[in-house]
């Protein structure tokens, strides 16, 4: 029977906490800051958990529009702080003016932030109308939408929550269920119970509930994850490659300069024919080591002949040590009577022959290529200049090396998890991910890349080899754990064994299941809503504790 409620007491209840404007700007402020701190460089990953915590508190009461505007906010402020590097890629590479450098930076941001408002208002209008609690409904809501921005409009998955838990290797092996998107929801879910908990939102019946789910979630999260990673390291493994990471330090500024290019070939050769003497098995140059264009045979154009000469020494370099090379060079192409380019991968046999190639499929937006050419192209080109125009790859490639399979991920491909999910599906025993990451300085951009390429690994339980011309170079094992990592802006060589096993995941196999199911729920929810849904008298989420006449809560 449902008990009756006396205004006043409800209205006393609901005035317990009734921030005005300001004070609410400010806390969805602090909690995109907070959300932003949480990812790399400043890796302060617990605050992950309880960033949303202000944003809830800031939308208590509000009306849908409310809801959005603040949540809106807090997603801008959040890549704000998680996407400054923009500003120094376009200022110091592209030749562009601070002040004009920051608009976009700023419309990226704001951008992203549509799907921080899309998410929580979602997750709030279901709950509101259909009477669906929001302690599943703006989870699934956020999954949702971490899903949608891996592809549409242009694809840009940077930062999804779950990175922030990358160094919580236990915790977050469950994600060769679910991929990263379960981390996110996980994360989403512990935020919405906390504030239920503390400032006692929702009934007491949903506290106890969502408590008690969060608690048995994390401790079968934990337990499985204490078991993964022991079962990894006692596992057999079915071979090893000892790879030799030659880390160029290459300026960005110098990196294309005609001028430059012996002396850049000159570090490459040196450090390779110094690995090739410590006995590795395979020498892993980053991406576009090779700053002269690489084809696959030796017919060139005639206004390329001296590209044409340094491919002769590569080949020359790899036949002479007798060891393989996998390195990035830029290769000419022709498509649709258009001449262009290919961010390319090669490997080179130790006998100096070419053994195969593959071109990068995920283009990096307004960087390698302007989405939306025809509507954009006059706004954004000066934007790009320097960066250059590329053609997309259309086919993952698996190289072969001492019986180990390797698929290459080219810079940003390593955040696309269904791309690399394929490639390891296609059999791919080891990932290799070339890069560079000049373009950003010391920024927090070459940390969030490698903690984004580090649940790659925890999704597959493949190991990926990370090359970057100027860092951050590493290994990470198929746990996620990063290990033989290099500092930022220095030149050398590290050398690693890389084990793979024969372990594959149900992640592997089925994809993003789990984030295309919390899509369509969201879809269906969504739809009823519109179709059936009922307004209440309710304004905002219901974040706010109601007490009845006996004072208990409901």
């Amino acid at each position: 029977m449902r008990r009756s409620f006396t205004p006043a007491r409800v209205v006393r209840s609901q005035l317990k906490f009734s921030p005005d404007k300001w004070t609410r700007l400010g806390l969805a402020t602090v909690s995109g800051g907070a959300l932003a701190a949480a990812f790399p460089k400043a890796d302060l990953g617990l605050l992950a958990w309880i960033a949303f915590i202000p944003l809830f508190c800031a939308i208590r009461g509000g009306s849908l529009k409310a809801v959005f505007g603040y949540s809106w906010l807090q997603g801008f402020v959040c890549f704000v702080g998680s996407l400054y590097w923009v500003v120094i890629a376009l200022h110091d590479f592209a030749d562009v003016p601070t002040p004009l450098a920051v608009l976009p930076m700023l419309l990226l941001a704001a951008i992203m932030g549509i799907y921080t408002g899309v998410a929580i208002w979602s997750g709030e209008l279901v709950g509101q109308r259909l009477g669906i609690t929001r302690l599943l409904t703006i989870p699934i809501a956020w999954v949702a939408l971490e899903w949608v921005r891996t592809y549409f409009p242009i694809g840009f998955p940077w930062n999804l929550l779950g990175y922030a838990a990358y160094r919580n290797i236990e915790l977050v092996q469950f994600a060769e269920f679910s991929g990263v998107y379960g981390v996110s929801g996980l994360i989403m879910f512990f935020n919405i119970v906390a504030y239920a908990i503390i400032f006692r939102g929702f009934s007491r019946r949903e506290q106890s509930i969502g408590l008690a789910t969060l608690t048995a979630t994390m401790a079968l999260a934990l337990l499985f994850g204490t078991w993964r990673t022991h079962q990894l390291s006692t596992v057999s493994s079915r071979g090893s490659l000892k790879v030799a990471m030659v880390q160029g330090d290459i300026p960005q500024s110098l990196k294309w300069d005609p001028n430059f290019l012996a002396t850049s070939f000159e570090i490459y050769r040196s450090q390779s024919e110094m690995a090739a003497g410590r006995g590795a098995d395979l020498i892993v140059w980053p991406e576009a080591a090779a700053a002269f264009f690489f084809q696959p045979d030796d017919r060139y154009p005639e206004r390329f002949v001296e590209d044409a000469s340094y491919r002769r020494r590569l080949l020359g370099l790899a036949a002479r040590i007798h060891e393989p090379i996998l390195f990035g060079a830029p290769a000419l192409a022709v498509e649709n009577h258009r001449l262009g380019f290919y961010n390319r991968a090669y490997l080179v046999s130790g006998q100096g022959q070419v053994v195969a190639w593959y071109d990068k499929i995920r283009l990096v937006p307004f960087g390698e290529y302007v989405p939306f050419r025809a509507l954009l192209g006059g706004l954004v080109n000066r934007i790009v200049t320097g960066f250059g125009d590329m053609f997309a790859g259309h086919e993952q490639t698996l190289f072969t090396i001492h019986g180990a399979k390797l698929a290459v991920l080219i810079c940003y491909e390593s955040v696309f998890p269904n791309l690399t999910r394929m490639a390891v599906k296609r059999g791919a025993d080891i990932l290799v991910n070339i890069t560079n990451d000049a373009w950003y300085g010391t920024s927090s951009a070459p940390y969030q890349l490698l903690a984004m390429a580090a649940m790659r690994s925890v999704e597959t339980k493949v190991p990926m080899i990370r090359v970057a011309n100027t860092g951050i170079s590493a290994v990470i094992q198929a746990d996620g754990t990063i290990t033989a990592r290099t500092a930022l802006f220095k030149r050398g060589t590290e050398t690693e064994r890389v084990y793979w096993r024969s372990t594959r995941t149900l992640y592997t196999e089925i994809g993003d299941v789990f984030a295309e199911s919390c899509f369509a729920l969201t879809l269906v929810a969504l739809a009823l809503t519109a179709a059936y849904g009922q307004s209440t008298d309710r304004q905002g989420p219901e974040l706010c504790t109601m007490v009845s006449v006996n004072g208990r809560q409901d």
